[in-house]
């Protein structure tokens, strides 16, 4: 009676090369489900609540108070305000930094948003509510009847 002792198979190379893609295929996946997990930005939430829409540079919105044939035929007003509220208890630096977040100069007006706070925004399109995240950077103005929203923008 013979006893025969298997020697351990060294994989070949096409089993090397399968598990090579599949943990390619494993890593591309995870870092898709990373960048689907990215929460839209301070601008983009903004956008649907006055009807802004997204331009051809990144990270700009641009919108009208007014537009169409409203504009065109019979002109019109339009009117928007904007505010900010804290968010938690802020700080007397933060605060003081709350109060100087919307400025008007020149006909413009301005909300720099560069810290977690609400910019409470009401105008003839609409009422809007966004609270900013730590990190998150904006800029908002407003001139005429044009309203722009920049991320990662604030001067």
């Amino acid at each position: 009676m013979s006893t025969m002792q298997r020697c351990p198979r060294a994989p070949s190379d096409m089993e090397q090369g399968v598990k090579i893609w599949a943990a390619v295929l494993l890593l591309v996946s995870a870092g898709g489900a990373l960048a689907a997990d990215q929460s839209p930005s301070f601008c983009a939430r903004l956008a649907p609540q006055l009807g802004l829409k997204k331009t051809d540079q990144p990270a700009l919105y641009q919108g009208q108070l007014i537009s169409g044939l409203k504009a065109a035929l019979i002109g019109g007003s339009a009117s928007i305000a904007f505010g900010v509220e804290s968010v938690g208890h802020p700080s007397p630096d933060d605060a003081a930094a709350l109060r100087r977040a919307c400025t008007v100069a020149k006909a413009e007006y301005r909300c720099v948003i560069d810290r977690p706070m609400v910019l409470l925004v009401s105008s003839t399109k609409g009422d809007g509510r966004v609270e900013a995240q730590a990190g998150e950077k904006a800029l908002v103005t407003t001139k005429g009847i044009r309203v722009r929203c920049a991320d990662g923008v604030t001067g």
